[in-house]
């Protein structure tokens, strides 16, 4: 029993109160609290018939807070983070929605990668390295002596070599913007046999189909990406590698999308022509 006096209750109590105008962090929110609700007598309970809608209207709620940052605040993030020499930035838009870091730690059991104090989607540079990587090897379309100097060696290779180019996280091309909800939507999936998956049970059509909600990147987002040359990269014409490798990214969002069930049409990326 949770006596009602008790600080877990009240901080409860806290997140439950705060309104969609405030500013809060919602990455923390969202990593570490998960509201089932608080009855008449302040005693938290816990019933399984609830749990879905609960999460529901917790992820509801969730995107709908306001961005805890300012426009101008964050173009002098932006340009921090884009003030390394040699930088090259570009912009590609969300095709389909976009789910990064979907098994990552969350106490809702399925994540999404967003910025630990702003709420705002990114996706992660090494996640961008590794998909460019898998379509250099896919479809071989340089050279192995170009593709260490860009990616570095393989992780089966015994010997140690960085790459010379570094991939930076990618963020949203403006966050002028209301709310979360502006970036993200609600989503569901349906796993028809759970039991079979989960307990190498026989699949039989008497298995009631288990929905799982999320919260994905909506279609449309524009995320600017950035690469740039390491300190030594020792290349006279970096800017046509830098250009090449911008191409690759490109291609490989393109081609085989970023995160999770790009299978199902998740992940993918396009250019917006003007």
């Amino acid at each position: 029993m949770v006596l009602s006096d008790s600080k877990w209750v009240k901080n409860i109590k806290c997140v439950k109160g705060i309104s969609n105008s405030e500013k809060v962090n919602p990455a923390l929110i969202f990593d570490k609290y998960f509201l089932w609700g608080i009855t008449q007598d302040d005693t938290p309970t816990y019933s399984p018939n609830r749990k879905d809608n609960c999460k529901v209207q917790h992820l509801e709620r969730l995107i709908k807070y306001k961005i805890p940052l300012e426009v101008t605040s964050y173009s002098y993030l932006k340009n921090r983070k884009n003030s390394l020499p040699g930088i090259m930035s570009f912009s590609l838009n969300t095709k389909t929605r976009v789910i990064v870091n979907h098994g990552g730690e969350s106490i809702l059991k399925n994540s999404i990668l967003i910025h630990p104090y702003y709420g705002f989607p990114i996706i992660s540079g090494s996640a961008i390295k590794g998909v460019t990587r898998h379509y250099c090897d896919e479809f071989e379309i340089i050279d192995e002596g170009f593709k260490k100097r860009i990616f570095g060696n393989s992780p089966a290779e015994k010997e140690s070599q960085r790459g010379n180019i570094l991939f930076a996280d990618a963020w949203p091309k403006n966050v002028n913007r209301d709310s979360l909800s502006d970036f993200f939507e609600l989503d569901v999936f349906t796993p028809h046999y759970q039991d079979y998956y989960q307990k190498n049970k026989f699949p039989r059509d008497d298995q009631n189909p288990v929905p799982v909600h999320f919260i994905a990147v909506k279609k449309g987002i524009e995320f600017e990406f950035a690469i740039a040359p390491l300190v030594g990269y020792g290349k006279e014409n970096v800017q046509e590698d830098l250009d090449l490798v911008r191409g690759l990214i490109t291609n490989a969002l393109k081609t085989f999308g970023i995160g999770a069930k790009t299978d199902s049409s998740y992940g993918y990326f396009e250019q917006r022509v003007c």
